[in-house]
């Protein structure tokens, strides 16, 4: 049995630390938004990265195209992902069935979860009687879809855990 749920992620970035990210306009610094750079300005040339060359030649100089970096790839180790116990009833030796929810923690910034798009992520649950549950929740920005997990475990001592097992984006 598997219940939905949407949740917020927790972010953990250290804010103190945190650098602005100047976003790059993808627009044309010319004053013809049809020209590429590098364009003749007033007194010199306006370079693809937006910059201004001051010069009397009268050739362009080489154009150079900007760059893009895009984000590291994110690993099970960038996240915490914890099991919230929603319910739990024991049947003396026959054990315990057991709801419960994934917590996804992410340590970073938002602006860093937020230029990944839409990311998948697989655990397994170990403690169910049958064996690991394998499930996969997804997320975008701090939005996080999870679902419920039931479980019969052996005996009420039983300890359920969660391990993330990969990370995907794209």
């Amino acid at each position: 049995m598997a219940l939905s749920a949407t949740m917020a992620l927790v972010l953990l970035g250290n804010e103190r630390d945190r650098k602005e990210v100047a976003s790059k306009s993808t627009a044309s610094p010319c004053r013809d938004s049809a020209l590429k750079p590098p364009c003749r300005g007033v007194n010199g040339w306006i370079l693809a990265d937006g910059s201004y060359e001051s010069t009397t030649r009268t050739t362009p100089p080489a154009y150079v195209a900007p760059t893009t970096t895009s984000p590291p790839p994110l690993t099970p180790a960038d996240f915490t992902l914890d099991l919230k116990t929603y319910s739990k009833k024991c049947f003396g030796s026959a054990g315990c069935n057991v709801v419960v929810e994934p917590t996804l923690t992410y340590k970073g910034s938002a602006e860093t979860i937020l230029s990944h798009g839409m990311c998948s992520m697989t655990y397994d649950i170990t403690g169910d009687e049958s064996g690991p549950v394998t499930d996969t929740l997804s997320f975008v920005g701090t939005d996080v879809t999870v679902r419920r997990s039931v479980l019969s475990t052996p005996s009420s001592k039983t300890k359920v855990t969660v391990k993330i097992v990969s990370v995907s984006c794209g």
